[in-house]
C-alpha cells in the first residue's frame, strides 16, 4: 500500500524505479528503501528466522533489528530497510545467513 493523498503531507508523485526482485522484474519509486518498495508492492516476507524458519517482515524501519536482511547484488544480510532502492538492483530473499532461496 502507498500513499497517494494525505490531508496534511503532500504526496508528490516519484519517478518510477525498475529492480528485480527473485528473478522478477518490479517497479519502486524514487525516494524508497528496498523494504518499503516491496512492502508497497505487497511482499510481506522479507527473510526468515535462521533457527525455526518463521517469517520476518518491515519491523523497525531504522536498521537495528535484522528482519529485514536480504540479498542484494549478491551481497548478504544487507538491512534493507535503510538501503535506498536503485536502478537495476538485485535483490533475493536470504535464508539462514544469506543463501539464497
Amino acid at each position: 500500500m502507498r500513499v497517494k493523498r494525505h490531508p496534511i503531507i503532500e504526496a508528490k508523485e516519484q519517478s518510477e524505479i525498475r529492480f528485480f526482485y527473485n528473478e522478477e522484474e518490479v517497479i519502486g519509486y524514487q525516494g524508497d528503501t528496498i523494504a518499503s518498495a516491496l512492502h508497497a508492492l505487497g511482499f510481506k516476507v522479507l527473510s526468515r528466522s535462521i533457527q525455526e524458519h518463521r517469517a520476518r517482515g518491515f519491523y523497525c524501519a531504522i536498521g537495528n533489528c535484522g528482519s529485514c536482511h536480504m540479498i542484494v547484488n549478491n551481497v548478504p544480510n544487507v538491512k534493507t530497510c535503510i538501503t535506498k532502492l536503485e536502478p537495476g538492483m538485485v535483490v533475493m530473499t536470504q535464508k539462514d545467513l544469506g543463501k539464497i532461496i
